[in-house]
């Protein structure tokens, strides 16, 4: 199956990027899965960030919640984190991707497009002297995932291929040029088969999954995620998650839920429980029957109910992820 598009404006990059860009943007293949279908879907609710320069890695540890010291250490290697506000609460959910292999001075940042303006101005804001470029390379590169099939990133035969860090098995992420043409033997899929398949496991991923400003972090399940570093130094927002990890009690997760059938619903409309009506939570976002919300773990396995918006009352199931530590419910 081939797809086609146009590049979009001139962006400066790096000769290892623009070496990497080359590469990837004709051809992907998989040398493990030649005779053998994979799922692929173009993301094109992502922007690419590019953050350069000497102070590059030191810059952003004190702006993200994960060790990105450790991002550097290995090439090319990537790094699920969040950006948090001074209350601690989840601005932006991101991957950094470490491209720059021999002088540690790049990384790029997949973001909800969205949030792409406002996080450059945060970049930019909290910039001072650091020596720091802050480039918006977005019409160099999209962002590509393949999900629902354990493959290996090792399989795929392009450089800019990582292995998704929030999940085990999840899948692959792929930071391709814009004229991609051969995608080998991928059964191409839109990014709401993607979207249905994360809600499916219970994982949350940009702005409509986790509201700028209103989100905290654990509750959030980042650490599930491998997305925080509580040994790490100080950084925007620390203070409550490293309270909250160390005497705290979470009482509320997002999880995934199953609709009894597919509903208009907006987002932070309260679930209650079917026998009293009692608050057990808030409704975030679906994909057909398959959604995620934010549920006090005492309800879990209660009986739930939710306002669509055109009044019909919809049987709401909650289920446990697999992939969280046993004991936590």
């Amino acid at each position: 199956m081939r797809i086609a598009s146009q590049m979009g404006s001139h962006t400066t990059l790096s000769s290892k990027h623009r070496q990497a860009h080359c590469i990837g943007q004709k051809h992907f293949h998989s040398s493990a899965c030649s005779n053998r279908p994979y799922t692929l879907s173009q993301l094109e609710s992502r922007s690419i960030i590019q953050l350069s320069g000497n102070d590059t890695f030191n810059y952003l540890q004190g702006l993200v919640t994960n060790d990105v010291h450790q991002l550097a250490d290995k090439c090319p290697s990537t790094q699920y984190c969040m950006m948090l506000n001074v209350q601690g609460r989840v601005l932006y959910d991101l991957f950094l991707y470490n491209t720059s292999c021999k002088d540690k001075s790049t990384v790029l940042i997949d973001v909800d497009k969205t949030g792409k303006e406002e996080l450059i101005k945060l970049f930019k804001k909290y910039k001072l002297r650091k020596k720091v470029d802050v480039t918006d390379v977005s019409d160099q590169y999209k962002i590509w995932c393949q999900f629902n099939s354990a493959i290996s990133s090792d399989s795929f035969n392009l450089p800019l291929t990582f292995h998704d860090p929030r999940v085990p098995l999840f899948g692959c992420r792929f930071v391709l040029g814009k004229n991609v043409e051969d995608m080998g033997n991928a059964d191409l899929v839109s990014e709401e088969d993607y979207t249905r398949w994360r809600y499916q496991l219970g994982i949350p991923e940009g702005v409509l999954d986790l509201p700028p400003g209103n989100c905290l972090p654990l509750e959030s399940n980042l650490a599930f995620m491998n997305g925080v570093n509580f040994q790490k130094g100080c950084y925007i927002g620390q203070e409550l998650t490293a309270r909250t990890f160390h005497t705290g009690v979470i009482r509320k997760r997002i999880v995934p839920l199953q609709l009894e059938f597919p509903a208009k619903i907006e987002c932070d409309t309260t679930i209650v429980t079917k026998e009293k009506g009692k608050n057990a939570g808030k409704f975030r976002n679906a994909v057909g029957v398959y959604g995620l919300g934010l549920l006090r773990l005492a309800h879990l396995k209660d009986e739930l109910t939710v306002m669509a918006k055109d009044g019909q009352i919809v049987s709401v199931k909650a289920n446990i992820p697999n992939w969280w530590p046993y004991g936590i419910v």
